[in-house]
């Protein structure tokens, strides 16, 4: 009995010791409050070697203390006159000496001109095409494999067991979010070259391909046919095309775009492809497709159409707007895996 009552003694006494330290801590909890930075503006800025920083705003604000902007300390590089990535570091202490802290990214880059050594390469409009061999060995394309890497410019992966889908898109695409939904149901990468009002208009999902790991590729802003603006007097244009994409991929994302670029309807030149390599890209055509931009098949016809045309590192190209791509696209991938192809982004092929 006296042994019973010891331990229900011990017990009681825990009990009220955990009740002190839970009090204690909840309110030492309650007292302290954690400040908080937040950057007006994107977090990466880019400015031209030259150009002068302009510092985009920031706020401060901690749940005891209030508004407590005034008390940021901001050290940065005052000399950006290399280019390069130089930090901003945005640093707060609240009442209670808690401290929080943000940073944002200055990228120097070198202002984009038209150089003169442009004029002296081959301006010629081209019309992209693979003579899509249907035997399954690696075709020819527009041009040597070979001559276009001197442009950062690809038409098929390496000659392993991989292959890339590649979707197009240039105005009415009605199945691309169906099209996403299977890719990430097989677990499959793709790359969607965009043009602006089309990710403008369609912000949420384009956040969800960016978060779900897809890459978005530059396909310019407005789908023009960019040897026309490959010259000296329309440089500012061809310049707008590709930089506007970048700027608003990043104001609905909060990411940099990935430099994959294709031009639009198929038509290029060899000046077009060392314009756009000098901007940090590098450009992919394709090795496999077929006639799906001319109106809606069904899954049968889609189906046969890319079976056919698989060979290693091949590129597809695939429309959005096609709904026999999206019906027969579940189907392809498993059959592909079957016969032991991965999948992979056109980003991930080797320089």
């Amino acid at each position: 009995m006296k042994k019973k009552r010891i331990r229900i003694l011990i017990l009681g006494l825990i009990i009220i010791v955990g009740v002190i330290i839970w009090f204690k801590f909840d309110n030492i909890t309650k007292n302290e409050s954690m400040p908080k930075i937040t950057l007006t503006g994107n977090k990466i800025i880019t400015i031209n070697l030259g150009d002068t920083y302009k510092e985009e705003g920031y706020q401060a604000y901690d749940e005891k203390d209030g508004n407590i902007t005034s008390k940021v300390k901001v050290t940065k590089d005052t000399n950006y006159d290399k280019a390069g990535t130089y930090q901003i570091t945005y640093k707060v202490k609240n009442s209670n000496g808690t401290i929080a802290m943000a940073q944002r990214f200055v990228k120097v880059v070198e202002k984009p001109y038209y150089k003169d050594s442009y004029d002296k390469i081959d301006n010629k409009m081209r019309g992209w095409w693979s003579d899509n061999k249907k035997d399954h060995n690696r075709p020819a394309g527009g041009a040597d494999i070979n001559e276009l890497k001197k442009y950062g410019a690809y038409f098929m992966g390496p000659n392993e067991k991989v292959l890339y889908l590649t979707f197009d898109e240039g105005g009415n695409e009605t199945y691309v979010k169906e099209i996403v939904n299977v890719l990430n149901d097989n677990d499959v990468k793709g790359t969607f070259f965009l043009c602006k009002h089309y990710m403008v208009s369609n912000q949420d999902l384009v956040k969800q391909m960016a978060e779900a790991g897809h890459s978005i590729g530059n396909h310019t802003a407005n789908h023009y046919s960019m040897p026309g603006l490959a010259t000296k007097e329309n440089y500012s244009k061809y310049l707008a095309e590709i930089q506007s994409m970048e700027k608003a991929y990043y104001e609905i994302t909060g990411k940099e775009m990935d430099k994959v670029y294709r031009d639009p309807r198929g038509e290029w030149s060899y000046r077009d492809l060392q314009m756009v390599k000098d901007l940090g890209y590098r450009s992919f055509f394709y090795s496999a497709d077929y006639l799906d931009w001319n109106g809606d098949v069904t899954k049968e016809y889609a189906l046969n159409e890319l079976m056919k045309r698989y060979h290693n590192g091949a590129i597809y190209l695939l429309h959005p707007k096609n709904k026999g791509n999206y019906e027969a696209l579940d189907t392809f991938i498993k059959e592909m895996k079957k016969l032991g192809y991965r999948f992979d982004l056109v980003k991930n092929i080797p320089s």
